[in-house]
């Protein structure tokens, strides 16, 4: 498969890009980057011009050089030619976030998304910077908090903003940017901005009130959201939790602690906004029908019912051109996720009923939450009848709410 390039495309020799792998098409080429030494929105045709013709031009190094024989059968099938821009305008928000609170983990009790990218600035000359790497990416040593605050304007009456203009220092952006932090930002923003019309607050007026703020908070908590340094709301219906068997390190009292994610330790939360454990339950491998209850002494009112599973969150799971990550991953449903399972209800009153309130089959979601409308409950079990893959069952938290 040949290439002729066009007159106007680049021309790159190997010491040219003696810092940036193109052996392997497998990773793409995301150091094809241009245009940090100009006016990012003023000069965008020029940059989209440019970066067409390095693009082509590295091509034509890879086919036609005589250095990469590997490359003989490679065709090009297609590119995108609108430019990406990794970094542009930013707000001034009520707070900007900076390198050092990501250095730190800096604690911040309006904590809305958590972030763990390492700091990953690229030079902006981008490839012509051809004696420099294409990136410096130091990770930071605990995963750390984004406040509320970096994401409310500093001087436009409740205007809120997420995502990649959020008010952070250049260096703190470079780690902020990535689509997993945006949609976190995301989910806290629409949350807060929900919850904050809902009372009849403005931003400035739900800013100084922590408890709205924990409100805020303890929802985004219900939703999966994690937030380093929040301890979990207490559960109102406090119940007795038996199971038909136990690990030693997944007892059944966890299922009721509140924490629905194993963060302490190495590349996790800051020590002392971390509890240690597991935080779930885990039935023995030898168990051939695990189950697990809540029984309380009086009987309850169940209105929403809400289960968290185990979905392998230690492993990696990330779309990815590269081998070496791709052999990381399970793909599907992950193996420590139940699969089937049964929740039966058993309500006080004559002759004790019993209902089964949900049946599910083939699951690999990690939280499960229904509306059940019950009353006079004093017990919920659930019976676990099949995992993805793993031999034992294994669950992080029964949230049941009036």
């Amino acid at each position: 498969m040949g290439f002729i390039p066009p007159p106007w495309a680049r021309k790159f020799s190997e010491e040219d890009l003696k810092f940036r792998s193109h052996s392997t098409w497998e990773y793409g080429y995301w150091w094809v980057e241009f245009g940090g030494m100009l006016d990012t929105f003023a000069d965008n045709e020029t940059i989209r011009d440019e970066l067409l013709a390095i693009m082509l031009g590295v091509w034509d190094h890879i086919k036609n050089s005589g250095n990469h024989p590997e490359s003989e059968n490679w065709a090009l099938d297609w590119f995108g030619f609108v430019p990406g821009k990794r970094e542009s305008r930013r707000f001034v928000g009520k707070y900007l976030l900076t390198q050092a609170d990501l250095d730190q983990a800096a604690h911040f009790e309006d904590v809305i998304a958590y972030e763990g990218w390492p700091m990953d600035t690229h030079p902006p000359q981008g490839i012509d910077a051809k004696d420099l790497n294409s990136a410096h990416q130091p990770f930071s040593r605990y995963v750390y908090g984004i406040p509320l605050r970096a994401l409310v304007s500093a001087n436009v009456q409740n205007l809120m903003f997420a995502g990649r203009n959020i008010s952070a220092t250049h260096i703190a952006f470079s780690s902020t940017r990535v689509m997993g932090t945006c949609a976190a930002m995301g989910q806290g923003a629409g949350t807060v901005a929900a919850l904050a019309v809902r009372s009849g607050r403005t931003l400035d007026e739900v800013l100084p009130d922590t408890q709205l703020i924990r409100q805020f908070q303890h929802r985004l908590l219900e939703q999966d959201a994690y937030l380093p340094g929040i301890a979990p709301a207490k559960d109102a219906l406090s119940a007795i939790v038996r199971s038909s068997s136990e690990q030693p390190d997944g007892p059944a009292a966890n299922l009721t602690d509140g924490y629905t994610r194993a963060m302490h330790g190495p590349g996790g939360a800051r020590p002392e906004l971390a509890v240690p454990g597991t935080h779930r339950w885990m039935s023995q491998p030898g168990d051939p029908a695990p189950w697990i209850e809540l029984e309380w002494t009086a009987p309850v009112p169940v209105r929403e019912l809400a289960i968290v599973f185990d979905t392998g969150m230690h492993r990696r799971l990330t779309l990815t051109h590269s081998e070496e990550v791709f052999q990381m991953m399970e793909w599907g449903a992950q193996p420590e996720t139940v699969k089937d399972f049964r929740v039966t209800a058993y309500f006080a009153g004559p002759d004790a009923p019993i209902r089964q309130v949900i049946r599910i089959r083939d699951n690999y979601q990690r939280q499960i939450a229904r509306q059940v409308n019950l009353e006079h409950v004093v017990k919920l079990r659930i019976d676990i009848d099949g995992t993805n893959g793993l031999d034992h069952a294994r669950i992080f938290e029964i949230r049941c709410c009036q």
